[in-house]
């Protein structure tokens, strides 16, 4: 009896460590997960350069180069125009502008009596234009010429500032003057930059280098 009481227990025994067993094999034959493989995101340095391409295309360059001509040969045909007939109205304010300045530098005094003297059309009230008027000449299209350089040059370069197909050599003097403290005229006026386009006081350095440029029509305030 106690023989078979042992056999049994070694059973118990046999079968517990068997079962033990067969579970450790079962974990350890189960494949392990694998964690799916994730490629870094790169830094804006690092990323590779798409080339660029800022080239016009040739069409679009070839109808560009096609339009400045055109616009020359209109502005060429309009100066030839305006210089031939002595004068060009300004269609869009009525008023009617001498096709050229005096030519030389003046004083204001001596501009303002240019003007006043010239005959010019059949017309006899020419005067200096305000400059509210003067702005209104002013070609937005074209870029401002730089003051610096041959002064042949900037010349030529500030006439192309000028719509009408005017000739104008330099800065012209306005009608405009200073205004003392009684409310009365004074001294040299200002005249109109045409480089910056804008209104500009006179220095007494620059007393004797603006021209007269004449129009005629109604004043503007």
């Amino acid at each position: 009896m106690k023989v078979t009481l042992q056999a049994g227990m070694v059973l118990v025994f046999i079968s517990f460590f068997a079962t033990l067993a067969n579970g450790q094999s079962s974990t350890n034959s189960s494949a392990p997960l694998v964690p799916s493989q994730v490629r870094p995101a790169l830094s804006p340095d690092q990323l590779p350069i798409q080339p660029r391409n800022d080239a016009a295309p040739p069409q679009v360059e070839e109808a560009e180069k096609a339009r400045r001509e055109a616009l020359e040969q209109e502005e060429l045909k309009l100066a030839e125009e305006t210089q031939a007939r002595g004068y060009w109205v300004d269609r869009s304010t009525g008023l009617m502008w001498a096709a050229k300045d005096n030519g030389q530098p003046v004083t204001w005094r001596k501009a303002e009596r240019y003007c006043r003297d010239l005959r010019l059309g059949g017309f006899s009230d020419w005067r200096l234009g305000t400059l509210t008027e003067l702005a209104g000449l002013v070609d937005k299209s074209d870029p401002a010429p730089e003051r610096a350089g041959n002064v042949e040059i900037f010349s030529i370069n500030i006439g192309r500032r000028v719509k009408g197909g005017l000739l104008l050599r330099g800065d012209p003097w306005s009608s405009n003057r200073e205004i003392d403290r009684f409310g009365h005229p004074y001294g040299d006026g200002w005249f109109f930059d045409f480089v910056n386009a804008k209104p500009s006081g006179d220095l007494p350095y620059f007393r004797n280098t603006k021209l007269a440029l004449c129009v005629r029509g109604a004043q503007k305030p």
